[in-house]
């Protein structure tokens, strides 16, 4: 499930929906993020996805990766992302390139 705590849109938190998390162990402090965390976070912040907890978000970034490594594609993804946040389309898909990008760049043919 995407984290409640996730991304806001114009301070809207992400709705907690029927996604599952990933169980994924982050640090919870900014200054424990790797490289890979903290360029994520930039990039998603460049696209106007705001979060209220790093960690949130950075697990919902490796959901991306462990959705797609069970099988899920993109556009069961971004559906599934829609249903459950105050994203647009076009962030939606941003977060998705963003992760894959970030977490797991095996999957960018994908795109293709």
């Amino acid at each position: 499930m995407f984290a409640h705590k996730v991304a806001k849109l114009a301070g809207t938190a992400f709705v907690a929906g029927a996604l599952r998390l990933a169980a994924v162990a982050t640090a919870g402090t900014a200054s424990a993020l790797s490289s890979a965390d903290d360029q994520f976070l930039s990039e998603i912040q460049d696209e106007g996805i705001g979060y209220d907890s790093p960690k949130a978000a950075i697990e919902n970034g490796h959901y991306v990766c462990s959705s797609l490594e069970d099988g899920a594609s993109i556009g069961e993804l971004g559906h599934e992302i829609l249903q459950n946040s105050d994203l647009s389309t076009r962030q939606a898909a941003a977060f998705i390139v963003t992760a894959v990008g970030s977490y797991c760049p095996e999957y960018t043919d994908l795109f293709s």
